[in-house]
C-alpha cells in the first residue's frame, strides 16, 4: 500500500462529510441571504476538515497504542495498530494538522473576531482529549454530546456567521439536522465495536446500556434529522426534498433492529453517512428554491 493510500485511509474520508455538511449548509443559508465570500467559505471548511482528520488521527494513534484497536475488531484497518504508521510518525502528523486548523481558525478570528480563536482552541483540544488520557471522552461515552453540537448547530452558525456577521436562529436549528447525523455515524461506529470497546473499557453508550439502547440512540438521532425540515415546510417547502432519504432510512432501521451481525454493522456507518450526504444536497436544494 502507497504512502499515500495509508493517510487518505487514516483520515477515515466516508466519515468527512461530518464537518463539510455543516460549513456547506451554513454557506447556502448566507447565500441566501444575498451574501457570498467564497475564499472565506473555503478557508472555513479546510479548518472544519482539519478538525475532524485531527481528531481521526488522534483517535488512531491513542487507540493503537492503548490497545483499543486490536486485530480482533472488524471495522476498516487501523493504521497505527496495523503498523503501517509508526507512532512518531502519525504524532507528526496530528502537530501538522492541527497547525492547518490553528492557521486557518487565525484567518476566522481575523474576519469574525476573537471568539473564533477561543472555538479553535476549543475544538483542539476537544480533538485531543476524545480519545487522549485516562479521562477522555470516548473512553468515557460522552463523546456524542461534544459531536453533536461541535459538528452541528455551532459549526453551521459559526459559517452563518463569518459570512454575514449575524448571528442566525434558524442556522442553529437547522444544525440540528448534521449534528444528530454526525452522532448517527459515531453510535453506528460503537454499535460495530461494542465487543472491543467493552474489553478495553471504552465506555460508550452501547457498551454502557447495552446494543438495544445503541441503536434506540441511533433511531433517535435520525428522527431529530428528519424532523427538522418539518418545522421549515411553510416558508421553504421545497425542504421537504430532504426527505427524500426516508425509505432508505426505514431500509436501515428495520435492518437495525432485526439483524444482529457484524457483516450489517460493518456497513451501517458508511450508509449512514451517505444518508447525511444525499439530505445535506437536498435541503440545500431546497432551501435555494
Amino acid at each position: 500500500m502507497s504512502a499515500l493510500k495509508i493517510w487518505i485511509l487514516a483520515a477515515r474520508p466516508k466519515t468527512l462529510i461530518i464537518s463539510i455538511s455543516p460549513v456547506f449548509l451554513g454557506l447556502i443559508l448566507a447565500m441566501c441571504s444575498g451574501i457570498l465570500q467564497q475564499n472565506l467559505f473555503f478557508i472555513t471548511l479546510i479548518t472544519a476538515l482539519s478538525i475532524q482528520i485531527g481528531a481521526n488521527l488522534v483517535n488512531d494513534y491513542y487507540d493503537g497504542i492503548k490497545g483499543t484497536d486490536t486485530k480482533e475488531r472488524i471495522g476498516p484497518l487501523r493504521v497505527t495498530q496495523a503498523g503501517l504508521v509508526s507512532p512518531k510518525s502519525m504524532r507528526r502528523a496530528i502537530i501538522a494538522i492541527f497547525s492547518i486548523t490553528a492557521i486557518g481558525g487565525a484567518y476566522l478570528a481575523w474576519q469574525g473576531g476573537w471568539i473564533f480563536i477561543l472555538l479553535t482552541a476549543i475544538a483542539i483540544f476537544l480533538a485531543i482529549i476524545y480519545t487522549a488520557g485516562a479521562y477522555s471522552l470516548s473512553y468515557l461515552g460522552i463523546g456524542d454530546v461534544i459531536t453533536f453540537f461541535f459538528f452541528g448547530p455551532i459549526a453551521l452558525s459559526a459559517t452563518y456567521y463569518l459570512q454575514t456577521h449575524f448571528f442566525s436562529s434558524d442556522a442553529f436549528w437547522i444544525g440540528m439536522a448534521p449534528g444528530a447525523f454526525s452522532c448517527a455515524i459515531l453510535t453506528s461506529n460503537n454499535l460495530r465495536d461494542m465487543e472491543q470497546d467493552r474489553k478495553a473499557a471504552k465506555k460508550t453508550i452501547p457498551v454502557r446500556f447495552g446494543s438495544f439502547v445503541g441503536k434506540c440512540e441511533y433511531t433517535l438521532m435520525l428522527l431529530i434529522a428528519i424532523s427538522i425540515p418539518l418545522f421549515y415546510c411553510d416558508t421553504h417547502p421545497f425542504v421537504l426534498l430532504s426527505l427524500i432519504i426516508l425509505f432508505p432510512t426505514s431500509f436501515i432501521l428495520i435492518n437495525l433492529f432485526k439483524k444482529n451481525n457484524s457483516d450489517f454493522l460493518i456497513t451501517l456507518l458508511p450508509k449512514t453517512a451517505q444518508l447525511l450526504l444525499f439530505y445535506t444536497v437536498f435541503f440545500a436544494i431546497g432551501w435555494m428554491l
